[in-house]
């Protein structure tokens, strides 16, 4: 089982603006002419060739897989109107109850998890595939914690020049990178790499 986390990143290190939108990063989801669906989720990407092999394999990845992310990216996108990214469980840490508002029945798929140790550890014992782990501040505790095995970065070419860092006070760290794949799209490069920890 693989703890994953994937982000899309312009070249200065940002993965939003300050508001949390992510302007031109996702402008590639949709300029090319392949159709790319995105699983368990109402959507489709249309992507260049190149970029479409990698993403169907990213996406049938996080199939059924559960998924891990911060309170701030649940209420970012309104917990995807009750349907979590691959159809699978969600697991939201943060220690504040669901929005007041939040309907009841859908609140099957997500748990409110109090810290990243918890949500991982029930992650991976709700699902039978990977564990897929969104925002950054909830990717870099896992970093630091030593429970991220795979990092993905969908590196776009632009300047954001201030918002949302990726990899922000990491300090020295104990991970190191192993490349696994380099994938050169249209207006994106794709870079995966398994993460090795110095024992």
């Amino acid at each position: 089982m693989t703890v994953a986390a994937s982000f899309c990143m312009s070249l200065d290190g940002f993965v939003a603006r300050p508001d949390n939108s992510v302007g031109p990063l996702f402008d590639w989801y949709s300029a090319g002419d392949v159709e790319v669906p995105m699983v368990g989720y109402p959507m489709t990407f249309r992507v260049a060739e190149p970029s479409a092999g990698y993403l169907r394999r990213q996406l049938a990845q996080a199939e059924h897989s559960a998924f891990v992310c911060g309170r701030t990216v649940f209420d970012h996108t309104h917990g995807w109107g009750g349907r979590p990214p691959g159809g699978g469980t969600a697991f939201v840490v943060t220690h504040r109850p669901p929005p007041a508002d939040w309907p009841a029945e859908n609140l099957a798929p997500f748990t409110f998890c109090p810290d990243v140790e918890t949500a991982i550890e029930r992650a991976k014992a709700a699902g039978d595939g990977n564990v897929g782990v969104s925002g950054p501040a909830i990717a870099r505790q896992c970093l630091t914690l030593g429970l991220l095995d795979e990092l993905a970065i969908d590196l776009v070419p632009v300047f954001l020049g201030e918002g949302v860092r990726y990899f922000e006070n990491l300090g020295t760290g104990e991970a190191e990178l192993d490349r696994v794949e380099v994938v050169e799209g249209e207006g994106v490069t794709h870079l995966r790499y398994r993460v090795r920890y110095r024992s």
